[in-house]
């Protein structure tokens, strides 16, 4: 029964984890990441930012996942998000601050609140707050399991044998932390079930810190292993290795050596002085960031750039499976790829339309637009296999609306990709072989009908930005215009060629396919239904 209660202990911890991440994504929404973005300008910023991220996305994972992200596209400096990610995970051991204290007794408290907030308020940020509070009383009443478990089971002979054995072998107390924070990818759920299981009597405060230092090198290669998809997330997860390793051997030392004296200064019961422990160590790492231009060198011998070639078509995607655990972090990575999406399309555009203004053809256009529609289309694939798996349940009514809004994308996309890309190089081929010598009479024309649907291409993305809320309705009132306008030369134009007419064509499908995008986005707001 007593062994029943301690795997109900611990996955009651975990439950509780899963849920706070999910809570604070409510309140924070999808915007983390731009937030911490601003942080970065400068490493002292970027700390902090991490810290305070840290503290209210606790989530070693999710954090190593947003920190890689922030490396792409050269959108900060990798110093500066090393320092974001040292003080994330400096911030993530608040929490172990919090479970440290005695608080089980108001887990009930913590349940009704919690409970109150999430089933009876309908809006998001206060059932998110009720979603952490629930997530705080699940992660207290696991520790209150563990440590009856413990207690029942610390004056068995057996038991008192085995911990006797476990001090002998210091070490595997390490190890064992280390396993288990790669197992269920939590520092602090770690160290939650080792504060439980000290009401056993039998862990000294010597054995409690060695767990805590092997919490900490599973942390980092928790972090490793998040960011092992991508180039900058290996490095990053490096780096970070690189810098507490040595510090944990240090640690270990101390421990062995000199045993609980150098932490007697410490305040509070055995338990908070373990939690001091976990925040110091993380505190002396983030002062390592000093050393981050040294550090990029070295990772870069350790994680070297791989040579050139298409690596980037053979994993197109970066959409990492573990930001599911965050539905919002996940329906904000999804966006960043459709984005992406646009620049390819807009570059596929571009470059076709170049043709036009010199009048020629480029030599190995029809390979980059072929090539450039497969890698959209294959994102395309992932993005929809990723969306599936992102709850609706856990989304706020905007980052629901955002989904549904970026799903009609993903149907729509096939038909885009073959209008923008093989089509209308097609058409623009046989207009310029067939009739060059006609070109300056239809050439603003036709780049006129390209740059209206660019036009229109950039405002969807400020839609699905929400960076102007009204967007969608004026996107729905340009495709009025822009399906008027291409009517009216299409009817006008009775010398156009058959090839320039079908341009013409083309740029009117895509007009309709993108406002219907807009349609599905704006459809709830007063007056969409006129438009």
């Amino acid at each position: 029964m007593q062994f029943i209660n301690l795997i109900g202990g611990i996955l009651l911890i975990l439950l509780g984890l899963r849920t706070l991440r999910k809570g604070f994504a409510r309140v924070m929404g999808g915007d983390l990441l731009d937030w911490l973005q601003d942080f970065t300008r400068t490493r002292l910023r970027a700390i902090i930012g991490g810290i305070a991220a840290g503290i209210v996305m606790p989530s070693s994972t999710a954090m190593a996942l947003l920190s890689v992200d922030m490396t792409r596209g050269d959108r900060s400096s990798w110093r500066n998000v090393l320092a974001v990610l040292l003080g994330a995970q400096l911030g993530i051991t608040v929490l172990v601050q919090v479970l440290a204290f005695n608080l089980q007794d108001y887990a009930g408290l913590l349940l009704a609140i919690g409970g109150g907030l999430f089933l009876f308020v309908e809006r998001s940020r206060p059932k998110g707050v009720g979603q952490a509070l629930l997530a705080l009383a699940f992660i207290l009443l696991g520790m209150g399991f563990i440590s009856q478990a413990a207690a029942s089971v610390g004056g068995d002979p057996a038991v008192e044998d085995l911990f006797a054995a476990l001090a002998a072998l210091p070490l595997l107390f390490l190890f064992g932390a280390l396993l288990l924070t790669l197992l269920v990818q939590s520092s602090t759920a770690s160290i939650a079930v080792a504060l439980g299981l000290v009401a056993s009597g039998q862990v000294s405060l010597s054995m409690l810190l060695l767990w805590v230092i092997g919490a900490n090198i599973g942390l980092c290669l928790t972090a490793l292993i998040a960011g092992w998809n991508g180039l900058d997330g290996r490095r990053l997860g490096l780096a970070v290795l690189v810098i507490k390793l040595p510090l944990a051997g240090l640690a270990v030392i101390l421990v062995l050596f000199l045993g609980e004296a150098w932490l007697s200064g410490l305040p509070g019961s055995e338990h908070q002085q373990a939690a001091w422990a976990h925040t110091l160590f993380n505190l002396v790492a983030c002062v390592a960031v000093v050393l981050a231009r040294p550090l990029e060198s070295l990772v870069k011998l350790l994680a070297p750039t791989p040579e050139k070639g298409d690596s980037e078509d053979a994993n197109p995607a970066r959409l990492d499976p573990l930001l599911l655990q965050n539905p919002a972090l996940a329906i904000n990575a999804a966006l960043r790829e459709t984005l992406r999406i646009f620049d390819t399309l807009h570059v596929m555009r571009e470059e076709i339309m170049s043709c036009i203004r010199e009048g020629k053809t480029r030599p190995g256009l029809r390979m980059s637009v072929t090539r450039r529609s497969k890698r959209i289309l294959l994102i395309r694939e992932e993005m929809m296999r990723f969306l599936d798996a992102v709850p609706d349940d856990a989304l706020s009514t905007e980052d629901a609306s955002l989904k549904e809004t970026m799903d009609d994308f993903l149907r729509e996309l096939p038909l885009i990709v073959r209008t923008l890309g093989r089509e209308l190089l097609d058409e623009t081929e046989t207009l310029l072989g067939k009739h060059a010598e006609a070109l300056p009479q239809y050439r603003d024309l036709l780049l006129e009908a390209s740059s209206r649907l660019g036009r229109q291409m950039e405002s969807v993305a400020r839609m699905l930005l929400k960076e102007e809320p009204e967007l969608g309705g004026e996107i729905l009132r340009h495709k009025r215009d822009n399906s008027s306008w291409l009517i009216r030369h299409k009817r006008s134009g009775g010398d156009l060629p058959m090839s320039a007419w079908e341009i013409l064509d083309d740029f009117q499908q895509l007009n309709r396919r993108l406002s219907g995008v807009a349609y599905v986005y704006c459809r709830d707001e007063p007056g969409a239904d006129d438009l």
